[in-house]
């Protein structure tokens, strides 16, 4: 025979939460990291906080960010983060410069290598990246 131990109930009820008290700790709620990269002014914010970075370690997420969900060939990144620079496609500088922001940035899965073709910066809800939009002139 085993003994289970069932506590007597209290006489006061508990009080109902409304909906309005779930979504104000639903809003709360933090499920990841907030990423928030501002392409024009070179600011990159995680969970509120500034993340310093190199002017290059800056230019080089803009554009993998402005190229989200694609794969970003290293060609492609010598041929403009690293443009006139004189580095060949067997430097390592880029291999260094990713994982440098993977640190700073401390957001796992943010930047993907693909093996054999290059890096991939991953969209998800909590990354916003904030463009300024050009117009085009009417002639």
């Amino acid at each position: 025979m085993a003994l289970v131990y069932t506590p007597a109930r209290s006489s006061q009820t508990t009080p109902q939460t409304s909906f309005e008290d779930f979504l104000a700790v639903l809003d709360n709620l933090r499920l990841g990291r907030d990423v928030v990269i501002d392409v024009e002014r070179r600011e990159v914010r995680v969970n509120d906080q500034r993340i310093d970075l190199t002017p290059q370690e800056s230019h080089l997420l803009s554009h993998l960010a402005r190229n989200a969900d694609r794969t970003v060939t290293r060609d492609e990144l010598f041929e403009t983060v690293w443009s006139n620079r004189g580095l060949d496609t067997e430097s390592r500088t880029v291999d260094a410069h990713i994982r440098r922001l993977r640190r700073k940035l401390e957001v796992e899965d943010l930047i993907s290598t693909v093996r054999g073709a290059g890096y991939r910066f991953n969209s998800t809800s909590g990354v916003r990246v904030l463009q300024t939009r050009r117009h085009a002139l009417a002639a």
